[in-house]
């Protein structure tokens, strides 16, 4: 007998993709036997799931026109039965890309019927979207699209770190002299690159309240900071530095590979980051992780589980980024200069870090 094929399609980013391994683990669960393909839009998402055994085959999407053509009709020929394109998924491209594969059951989340020009047409099983809830729920629900209920209590996110990462950031700290420190995690950037509407930069705290809160974290617990980010923000790591009083208590990280960053956030005693894929790696490593909200929706990505916790002001335009609900594009327009960010200072994140009772 011919196993069922179902192909589980993520391009939205490495966090998005996070948010949805519980979804992948249930699914996985119930169709133990069957093969279950994994479409990925670059290397950074395909880390997330490598090495956890909930996917058989991966692809990679690119931006590259002929390189993608060869990968649907890879994909086309392969004769799916099922996919799944995971939340937030409200883009043209997603539903066109969907149908080109030529699954026989194309699942997606419905968003606004009237809208014809998403071409959400093309896809044939549509699980309502619910603005109440998570993005991790908002997957789960996707589960109805196999006539599966999940009633699982464990809902948080997964990254797999194997032993050789897990023995490249015990090497790094060492090598630094840093394994007997108190070590807090920051990821002051984050930003998109798939869709060149999407500001991701607007989501960032202010550099300059960065490096006063390294500062004082420095003097209150003696602490090393460990700034993460990616080869895109290096500019934006050593400005922070610089701005700091206590040059030598911070380490900029420049590791680019996933895991091995990973496997470093896991060794932290807090991590406070933007709305970033980094700040859901800290918490689903257990790691006690404050994430900080302006124009995101804190209800729908702020750090799942007992070690998350989020940030944000009382602004009544926050949060302003209209995507997936009510609009197509993930773009953010901002009249006030980022008020909503500017408004949450060092000393507002200090007493929340104390508050979870990770610094006295």
């Amino acid at each position: 007998m011919n196993k069922r094929k179902i192909l589980v399609i993520s391009l939205s980013g490495i966090g998005n993709t996070l948010l949805a391994t519980p979804f992948l683990k249930v699914l996985r669960k119930h169709y133990l036997d069957e093969r279950i393909d994994f479409l990925g839009l670059n290397q950074g998402i395909v880390e997330v799931v490598e090495a956890s055994s909930l996917v058989d085959d991966i692809f990679i999407f690119s931006k590259k026109f002929f390189k993608n053509l060869s990968v649907i009709r890879q994909l086309r020929r392969k004769g799916y039965a099922y996919s799944v394109t995971l939340f937030p998924s409200n883009k043209r491209q997603f539903n066109i890309l969907a149908f080109l594969i030529g699954a026989k059951r194309r699942a997606t989340h419905s968003y606004d019927s009237r809208n014809i020009a998403t071409f959400s047409f093309l896809q044939n099983v549509k699980i309502p979207v619910d603005e109440s809830l998570c993005d991790i729920e908002q997957n789960m629900n996707l589960l109805k699209a196999f006539t599966l209920e999940s009633r699982v209590k464990n809902k948080e996110p997964n990254i797999f770190i194997d032993k050789r990462d897990a023995q490249f950031a015990e090497q790094f700290l060492k090598e630094k002299r840093l394994e007997s420190e108190f070590l807090i995690g920051m990821h002051p950037g984050g930003g998109g690159i798939w869709d060149k509407r999407w500001q991701g930069s607007l989501k960032r705290w202010p550099e300059e309240y960065f490096a006063r809160a390294c500062d004082r974290l420095i003097e209150l617990k003696k602490a090393k900071i460990l700034i993460f980010g990616g080869v895109e923000e290096e500019e934006l790591k050593d400005k922070i530095k610089d701005l700091s009083r206590y040059k030598k208590d911070i380490v900029i990280i420049n590791e680019a590979s996933l895991k091995k960053v990973s496997a470093l956030i896991r060794k932290c005693k807090s991590f406070i980051s933007n709305d970033t894929s980094l700040m859901h790696i800290g918490a689903a490593l257990g790691v006690p992780t404050l994430g900080i909200f302006g124009p995101t929706n804190y209800k729908r990505t702020a750090p799942y589980g007992k070690n998350g916790y989020y940030i944000k002001s009382g602004i009544s335009c926050s949060p302003c980024l209209k995507y997936p609900f009510y609009s197509t594009s993930s773009k953010i327009k901002c009249t006030k200069n980022l008020e909503c960010l500017r408004k949450i200072t060092p000393d507002d994140v200090i007493n929340k870090l104390k508050e979870m009772e990770k610094i006295s």
